[in-house]
């Protein structure tokens, strides 16, 4: 038995503005999109938002860790990071950290944390 892949399904009760978070910020795609719900794509990544819903009380986004999304290259971390430092919230500002990695991490418009890395050049 393989697992093919993990999609995560973040919450958020500002749809469209986190839809253009992700589009206009982080170079994402649009794909199928309803009132309260949208399928984001970019490379070999998919990440799905969807609006609130009835089995869950809403009040802020809930989420602890963060989303690691491992990018081609360090070159590729400092472009993006170069695009984000200044219009995204910086949780942590790009660095070579002792475990290997190149990254940085920002919070989107919900404030779920996500952090972009490669493999440090000094690895």
């Amino acid at each position: 038995m393989a697992l093919k892949s993990l999609t995560p399904i973040l919450t958020t009760d500002k749809m469209e503005r986190s839809i253009g978070f992700f589009v206009d910020v982080l170079g994402f795609t649009c794909g199928k999109q309803t009132r309260d719900y949208a399928n984001l794509y970019r490379d070999s990544v998919r990440i799905i938002l969807t609006g609130p819903n009835e089995h869950e009380e809403w009040d802020v986004a809930k989420f602890t860790g963060q989303l690691y999304i491992e990018m081609e290259s360090a070159a590729e971390v400092d472009a993006l990071w170069a695009k984000v430092k200044d219009i995204a919230e910086v949780i942590y500002a790009l660095d070579d950290f002792h475990y290997g990695a190149h990254e940085f991490g920002i919070r989107d418009i919900n404030g779920y944390p996500l952090a972009f890395g490669a493999p440090s050049r000094k690895a």
